[in-house]
């Protein structure tokens, strides 16, 4: 399948499991769908909590994969779609942190070997960025 095609499915894949917690209607999804737009989960993953805030959101989800590939894929993700990488590193414990900003909205992806059996768990952390009105 060609990448565009792949990252069409899967943005529609993050927005529908988004979708599916915590209930409809409730304040977390509605910031959660605000802070993180158009940001894809890594194929196959699967949605474990959604935390949310007033301006931001957290979105924590587990893959059956390294998470070497987590964060490659995501590397790659954030490129191809027009993302500013400021950061990409690699933490004492493991874990990879990625920071990147696009039109003024922050995302923070933590990626890190599952504690719960093989896999990778990762977070998708983004802020509410309001559209400025000022001409």
């Amino acid at each position: 399948m060609p990448l565009p095609v792949r990252v069409a499915a899967a943005t529609l894949l993050l927005v529908s499991v988004a979708c599916e917690r915590p209930a409809p209607g409730s304040r977390e999804r509605e910031v959660a769908i605000r802070a993180i737009p158009n940001i894809l989960s890594y194929p196959r993953s699967r949605i474990t909590q959604i935390s949310a805030g007033d301006e931001a959101a957290e979105v924590t989800l587990v893959a059956p994969t390294s998470a070497g590939k987590v964060a490659d894929w995501y590397r790659q993700f954030l490129r191809l779609n027009g993302w500013q990488m400021l950061s990409d590193e690699r933490r004492g414990d493991g874990s990879v942190v990625l920071y990147a900003v696009k039109d003024g909205r922050p995302l923070w992806i933590t990626v890190r070997t599952s504690e719960r059996g093989p896999g990778t768990s990762y977070t998708v952390v983004g802020a509410v960025v309001e559209a400025d009105s000022t001409p």
